[in-house]
């Protein structure tokens, strides 16, 4: 199932500026501002905590909310499943809601999916190189691939402090910053990061996108969280990491595999 979300944003923001309302930074989430030298720190902060969690392995669960017009609904992508990223191996099982769930499997850079309508018998497994499956969708990983929205939140720029949470029963600090456009369009296909572009110059030069992430006590990101919000147009992907430091057994599928230069995708 593919939706080109990102052209029903870029149409929204395109027509919000041409009735002269304008899109500028206000209409995606606020966002406090720092100083530079509270910026800096905190940025160090949060990308040694990316940096660590993509050095273990843990438990994650994620969730993809994409909210349109009122005539396209809303939608939610969940998944859930083990990873070890320092080993780049992992397995995880995709739902769209109830209307179909994808098995996809992380292992020696490749990346197999199966899977389609919830009822119907389980079809081939499909292999692909994971780096070079692309991006589709707005703040959507390829193949919902853990990894990818780590290494993006890790991208982002203009940390602040946001305050102290509890998140799992355990005492976390959360931290905001924007993400930037070449993070926004990592790995993204050409037709999906020419819509973008569109979009990008309709708001004014920046699409606004602001990332939250979550640090333990340990310094290491259990959660992040990637937001998009214009014109009635959302899109939040929500990654959870729990379990840290566990381990993590990944079954590579045997047997038929269909090559193909990009699996079917999940959602």
């Amino acid at each position: 199932m593919r939706r080109a979300l990102p052209f029903s944003c870029a149409t929204a923001c395109l027509a919000l500026t041409i009735a002269g309302c304008g899109a500028d930074e206000g209409s995606g989430p606020a966002r406090a501002k720092a100083t530079p030298s509270a910026t800096s720190a905190h940025g160090a902060t949060v990308r040694a905590a990316v940096a660590a969690t993509s050095r273990t392995s843990a438990r994650m669960t994620q969730k993809h909310r994409l909210d349109g017009s009122a005539s396209q609904g809303t939608i939610d992508i969940t998944g859930s499943g083990d990873f070890d990223f320092a080993k780049d191996r992992g397995s995880i099982t995709v739902a769209l809601g109830g209307t179909a769930t994808f098995q996809e499997v992380f292992a020696d850079g490749k990346v197999y999916i199966r899977g389609g309508a919830t009822g119907v018998e389980e079809r081939d497994w499909y292999i692909s190189d994971r780096d070079r499956s692309p991006a589709r969708h707005l703040l959507r990983a390829p193949a919902n691939d853990p990894e990818y929205t780590l290494r993006q939140a890790g991208m982002a720029e203009d940390f602040v402090r946001a305050g102290e949470e509890e998140l799992g029963g355990a005492p976390v600090v959360r931290y905001r910053g924007a993400l930037p456009h070449e993070a926004l369009t990592l790995r993204m296909e050409k037709e999906t990061k020419d819509k973008l572009e569109e979009m990008r110059q309709g708001l004014g030069g920046r699409i606004p996108v602001d990332v939250d992430v979550w640090v333990d006590a340990r310094g290491r990101a259990v959660q992040t969280r990637l937001a998009f919000d214009v014109a009635g147009v959302k899109s939040v992907n929500t990654v959870t990491f729990t379990e840290l430091g566990k381990a993590v057994k990944v079954d590579v599928p045997q047997g038929e595999v269909v090559d193909a230069p990009a699996p079917p995708e999940a959602g």
